[in-house]
């Protein structure tokens, strides 16, 4: 059943939609109902923060047409693969304004970054070098924090990964430059007052290990996790702004050195305390093998489905590892995973109290998440009255986060006034909550139904006499 959470109250009154149904309201009056058909599952929407990536940018090197074709071939998110970090020197100012204007260009075309900063695929740079280019990086990430949707926290190892496998360059792989790292970013980010903002690390005990939660030295003395966060940032506090990143997911039975596993049992269980985690934080990266290299089935078919559901997988690579991602491809989930990636909102019900003269008008909107994961960030949900040139916005108040995947809450607001009497356009807008983008429609919600969007999902007309 339906969950009931209560929200502000409002000042509107809401009438009749066309072709709407009615019934008998707790204590007297009537309800009208709308059920708006819900698109085919299969189908993908380009909302934000959510579903494959692209890695077709490069910030230092931005070219116009590159990023006005995010959107147009499907994508809400990219990730900058070839801006790589000069290891030898410091940035020039003409590098950091061709940064920016690729952040510009970036809030133009309507879509957010995954960001990672870093130098090669071979290593990193010299200790010396990394703290410099952070102190150089993180005006531009306070100016831009709006357009970022997660910042991975790179700089060390190899991709920035936090890793020394095979590195051939210098690898700043411990405790104290991880600390410093993340403390850089996280600061940075809540400075620029996004202290909600996820930053990604790569390696779950990593994590674990900066928070003072386990204490270890090498992969080989990594002890049980520790509790997982049972909550969304405002109660979670640090530990909700930190989040994971799996560069390997589904490639091996530890994910190719994701999850610790000495002594074996070590596996299942930080990859439980990280799945538990996902269903309040933040989660997403990309797969690194063809296939599980030590258990082929488990990324195939309904297997991979079911894996992805437990993960609450937000976002994925769309260009690696392009074999299996050919195999989902094959096996005909791609197009699921790539509409139910991150949250999936379906309107299944609007009602409303009858306004005539009398007691108070109340709103109910029943919504559904049918994605693998859940809204993590919390938007502004306003209802909009329009009626010609005329529009009347209230503040729902609605907190979708609390949609879990599989479930469905109804949002309830009480205490209604009436508007004016005529026919009026009525929908919802979910806008994100930077104020610089709360009226672009390219960064607000779609319900995934059959409803005109422009920015509000429109869901009829009202008639108030």
């Amino acid at each position: 059943m339906p969950r009931t959470i209560p929200a502000l109250t409002l000042a509107l009154a809401l009438s009749l939609f066309a072709g709407c149904t009615s019934g008998q309201a707790p204590g007297g009056g009537s309800w009208t109902t709308l059920a708006p058909a819900p698109l085919p599952l299969t189908q993908n929407l380009l909302n934000p923060g959510r579903g494959f990536f692209t890695t077709g940018i490069d910030l230092l090197h931005p070219d116009e047409d590159e990023f006005a074709a995010v959107r147009a071939q499907g994508y809400t998110l990219a990730y900058p693969y070839e801006t790589w970090l000069p290891a030898d020197r410091d940035l020039t100012e003409a590098e950091l304004a061709t940064l920016q204007r690729g952040f510009d260009l970036v809030r133009r075309h309507g879509f957010k970054l995954i960001l990672r900063f870093r130098y090669s695929e071979a290593g990193d740079a010299e200790w010396s070098r990394i703290t410099r280019h952070l102190e150089q990086l993180l005006p531009l990430i306070r100016t831009n924090a709006d357009v970022i949707a997660v910042l991975q926290a790179g700089f060390l190892g190899r991709w920035g990964e936090w890793h020394c496998w095979q590195a051939s360059g210098p690898c700043h792989d411990g405790a104290a430059e991880k600390k410093y790292v993340l403390d850089a970013l996280l600061g940075a980010l809540a400075d620029a007052g996004y202290d909600d903002l996820p930053v990604a690390v790569r390696y779950p005990a990593d994590k674990a290990r900066y928070l003072g939660d386990v204490s270890f030295t090498g992969d080989d003395d990594v002890p049980p996790p520790p509790e997982p966060v049972g909550g969304f940032v405002e109660s979670a506090g640090l530990r909700g702004r930190i989040v994971h990143l799996n560069d390997c997911f589904l490639s091996s039975a530890n994910d190719v050195g994701t999850y610790p596993d000495v002594p074996p049992e070590r596996v299942a269980q930080w990859r439980a305390f990280t799945y538990a985690e996902n269903a309040y934080l933040v989660f997403g990266g990309e797969t690194c093998e063809a296939a599980d290299r030590d258990d082929p089935a488990r990324a195939r078919g309904a297997r991979a489905l079911a894996e992805l559901e437990r993960a609450h997988l937000d976002y994925l690579n769309a260009d690696y590892h392009p074999g299996m991602l050919d195999r989902w491809r094959q096996d005909g989930i791609y197009d699921e995973i790539a509409a139910r990636m991150g949250y999936r909102l379906v309107v299944e019900e609007a009602a409303w109290t009858d306004p005539a003269p009398g007691p108070a008008w109340r709103l109910k909107l029943t919504v559904r998440n049918d994605g693998f994961s859940r809204l993590k960030r919390r938007y502004d949900v306003v209802l909009v009255l329009q009626q010609g040139d005329r529009t009347v916005e209230r503040p729902l108040g609605f907190d979708l986060r609390r949609v879990e995947p599989g479930m469905a809450v109804t949002f309830e607001a009480a205490g209604l006034a009436r508007p004016a009497a005529g026919a009026w356009r009525l929908g919802v807008a979910v806008r994100d909550p930077a104020p610089a983008l709360a009226r672009r429609a390219e960064y607000g919600i779609r319900f995934a139904n059959d409803l005109d969007y422009d920015g509000v999902n429109w869901l009829g007309t009202l008639d108030v006499r």
